[in-house]
């Protein structure tokens, strides 16, 4: 049991400056934190790392009973390999899940049978329902990296929010991601082809003139764009063929490209190239030293409108395979105003905090050859690995993030605030200390407002502080508890106020 007469608790009526993520604020002004703008760094006071043990103590034993096993490592950036290159020998040892803890971070990394599907679903499932379970909602959606793909579990926010990563949303589905998520492929309708046709387009530079004059809807355009490439010292122009409703992701084309550093192209780069039409320019036709790709939304359309590589020109009836074609890859991010992949409406511009991430493969891999066990006929293998980075920091933000509203039960430094109300004197006192013992000894965090002030000055701080529910005790016989339903508060006798609180649990 907390008592708040040792607990340093210095809430605060003000925000604290240069700061804007709206969770932070909270975190402040209930004396969870404070910040350290020279080094723009969180700094976690005992309240705030109540908070984030709780959090990590509830999530490592889910894991735990999953089949994580915890070690230490220093935190290093090989991860736990050091202890798996040890420890790894045989086949039925595997699968094999460690887990290394701070109080900001838990990382998960697994070793699996070769050529076993990564077994990280099964701890973000976990880590999903703990969520959710405490109320908070989530998107989960794969995105690419330049040298592969992540799953991220992420909420919304605010551009201003720590993390932020810019995301389209839908406003009628709700469906969710950041804009370097993967899409799901899209389906054609089937359609007669027609001649493929140059037509004049004077001024048409823009994918908005171009449909004005034509009159077609943007996903009946194809727009061509061109970037400078690098890999292994050399550099070369990519055309990158996207539908005309969506953009080019560099992340994403980066990672078709093998991992290659990408920018725009300039116009030094496009006449190098043998390119001199910008904003014209097609995929038919174009010099064999220009790499073509093309996203998954262009494979397979017909009688689209691309550029014509002629000043002022376009083609209308375009299909693909038969005029032109290329290697295709997922590489579009949706723009807003943008089909959502889930119900088709227009997504917008939003921003999402990701809390934790699960990716396939080790980044230090490399650097631990020896890694491997024996199979069952005494032959090496290389396990298969995937690493999971829980963002306890980014829980706590992400869920403190409504305003001047008590913390989610659960999610918060202490469930239960015991006040003894003044005018009961001595034996209010007596019985609140009481009815805390007996919450703690029940389960629940409680924290004890046992200082010799003012009612008021101690109600006022408890609003600061955020605790979900307060437990007002008047007398030696009843208490007053309030937060439960976000109704008023309800008079309930002290004898039976935990079995009172206990359907609380599974709120």
């Amino acid at each position: 049991m907390m008592r708040r007469s040792e607990t340093l608790i210095p809430v605060s009526k003000n925000p604290p400056a240069k700061v804007k993520d709206k969770g932070l604020i909270r975190l402040a002004r209930s004396g969870a934190a404070a910040y350290d703008a020279s080094a723009d760094r969180i700094l976690w006071l005992p309240w705030g790392v109540s908070l984030l043990d709780r959090v990590r103590r509830g999530l490592s034993s889910r894991f735990r009973s999953a089949g994580a096993q915890p070690v230490l490592c220093g935190q290093a950036p090989s991860g736990t390999l050091p202890v798996a290159v040890r420890v790894l020998k045989t086949a039925d040892q595997l699968p094999l899940t460690l887990m290394e803890e701070d109080r900001t971070l838990i990382l998960l990394e697994g070793f699996d049978p070769e050529g076993a599907h990564p077994g990280w679903p099964v701890y973000a499932e976990r880590l999903l329902s703990f969520l959710q379970e405490r109320g908070m909602e989530l998107s989960v959606f794969q995105e690419a990296l330049p040298f592969g793909e992540r799953t991220l579990v992420a909420c919304s926010c605010e551009g201003e929010a720590r993390g932020a990563l810019e995301a389209r949303v839908c406003p009628a589905c709700g469906w969710t991601a950041s804009v370097d998520a993967l899409l799901p492929p899209v389906e054609e309708a089937e359609e007669e082809e027609r001649p493929l046709e140059a037509v004049l387009t004077p001024g048409a530079t823009t994918i908005a003139e171009l449909c004005r004059q034509l009159g077609c809807p943007p996903d009946r355009t194809i727009k061509t764009m061109f970037y400078a490439a690098e890999k292994d010292g050399k550099t070369f122009v990519a055309a990158a063929l996207v539908r005309g409703d969506r953009a080019v992701c560099p992340t994403k084309l980066s990672r078709a490209l093998g991992g290659a550093a990408v920018r725009r192209a300039e116009s030094a780069d496009l006449k190098q190239a043998g390119c001199d039409v910008a904003g014209f320019l097609g995929p038919v036709d174009l010099p064999e030293t220009i790499r073509v790709i093309a996203d998954a939304s262009v494979a397979g359309t017909k009688n689209r409108v691309i550029g014509a590589n002629r000043p002022e020109t376009h083609f209308t009836g375009a299909c693909w395979g038969r005029d032109y074609s290329a290697p295709v890859a997922d590489i579009s991010a949706l723009e807003p105003g943008g089909a959502c992949p889930a119900c088709g409406r227009p997504v917008e511009k939003g921003w999402i905090r990701p809390v934790a991430e699960f990716a396939k493969g080790h980044p230090a891999l490399a650097a631990f050859p020896s890694l491997g066990y024996l199979d069952e006929n005494r032959k090496r293998r290389l396990p298969g690995t995937w690493t999971g980075r829980i963002l306890l920091e980014a829980i706590a933000l992400a869920s403190a993030a409504e305003g001047d509203a008590p913390f989610r039960l659960g999610l918060s430094p202490a469930d239960l605030l015991v006040i003894p109300l003044g005018a009961g004197g001595r034996e209010a006192s007596k019985a609140a200390e009481a009815v805390a013992e007996e919450l703690e000894h029940r389960g629940w965090t409680v924290l004890l407002d046992d200082r010799p002030l003012p009612d008021e000055a101690r109600l006022a701080e408890a609003s600061l502080a955020g605790c979900p529910v307060q437990v007002l005790v008047a007398d030696g016989l009843e208490a007053e508890v309030t937060g439960v339903g976000g109704g008023p508060g309800r008079r309930v006798p002290l004898e039976g106020i935990g079995a009172f609180l206990e359907p609380l649990r599974g709120a």
